[in-house]
């Protein structure tokens, strides 16, 4: 009986310290691909907040990444939009200057699909793809907003207009620091 007690107990220690192991493992990756990225500390907290970055392998982990900018982007998007809609059309230059920059947040926020479609599909070259559509035609259209107020500095910049540019910003370098570090043996495809 005492045996059957013991061989039970080891059994289930066993189990125990192996599902241990394998969140280990995953959080080892996690934080091994996190900390070659410029913001590990944003990198591991968007990684966190999806389940699915338990099972994913390298590709994976660049997609949960990506999507976490996306959201980013279509929060700013969405407040620039907002904004621009409550702004009184006798302010001119605020209101033509929010139109246009809330134009501009919309296409970086839809050129996302293109690095996701790659990412998702595994498409030819899906690293390089990627890559080139954060750094080719999301970014540009991005930080076309910032310029604008630039060139016109009578114009008050929205803090989370700033904030939200670079937090979008933010969220590409982890993406692209993620695309560059992913050993070739973590993919599956």
């Amino acid at each position: 009986m005492d045996s059957c007690r013991l061989l039970a107990l080891t059994l289930f220690l066993f189990t125990l310290s192996y599902q241990f192991l394998v969140i280990k493992s995953d959080e080892a990756l996690i934080q091994n691909l996190c900390h070659k990225t410029p913001e590990p500390v944003l990198c591991a907290d968007c990684l966190h907040l999806d389940p699915g970055s338990k099972d994913a392998d390298g590709r994976g982990v660049a997609l949960i990444t990506v999507r976490c900018a996306e959201s980013d982007a279509e929060q700013v998007y969405n407040f620039t939009f907002n904004l621009w809609q409550k702004t009184p059309k006798s302010d001119v230059a605020l209101y033509n200057t929010l139109d246009t920059c809330s134009i501009q947040f919309l296409v970086a926020h839809d050129s996302f699909r293109g690095a996701t479609v790659a990412l998702e599909k595994g498409v030819l070259n899906w690293r390089g793809a990627a890559m080139d559509q954060l750094t080719s035609q999301v970014s540009p259209y991005l930080n076309r907003c910032l310029e604008l107020f630039k060139k016109q500095p009578q114009l008050p910049l929205p803090n989370t207009i700033l904030i939200g540019t670079e937090a979008v910003n933010q969220g590409i370098a982890v993406s692209l620091g993620i695309l560059k570090n992913i050993p070739d043996k973590l993919t599956l495809s």
